[in-house]
């Protein structure tokens, strides 16, 4: 596992389980606009609205290693309370949230952008 080429003054670096995929985030940069740089696709379906929550990652740092949730995250989160009381980590979003320093996040479904994505199944 090598670390981020980004050496940018400030940058934290979010290792993303289960690819163990250290990503190099700018500061005031979102989770999710971080691995739309680096050329892989963070699921979405809103965009980085803060509404489909497709873009929910878990967080396993401390309390502050991400940006208090805003005002639309935090609406977003509550329509998930009984999907995070489940949850071993934090749940966030990588559309809005920021990190404050370097940790670990789990999020499925994050690929290289040249990937194909999974066939959903047939509807039945």
């Amino acid at each position: 596992m090598t670390a981020p080429e980004d050496n940018e003054v400030g940058a934290h670096v979010v290792r993303v389980l289960p690819l163990d995929l250290p990503l190099a985030v700018r500061p005031d940069e979102t989770l999710m606009a971080a691995a739309q740089r680096h050329g892989y696709a963070w699921p979405t379906r809103c965009r980085g609205q803060a509404l489909c929550t497709a873009c929910l990652f878990e967080a396993y740092g401390p309390e502050d290693d991400f940006t208090p949730p805003g005002p639309a995250e935090t609406q977003a989160l509550e329509t998930l309370k009984a999907f995070r009381d489940r949850r071993e980590g934090r749940v966030r979003l990588g559309c809005q949230a920021r990190p404050l320093c370097d940790t670990t996040v789990f999020k499925r479904g994050v690929r290289t952008e040249t990937e194909p994505r999974r066939p959903h199944p047939p509807f039945i």
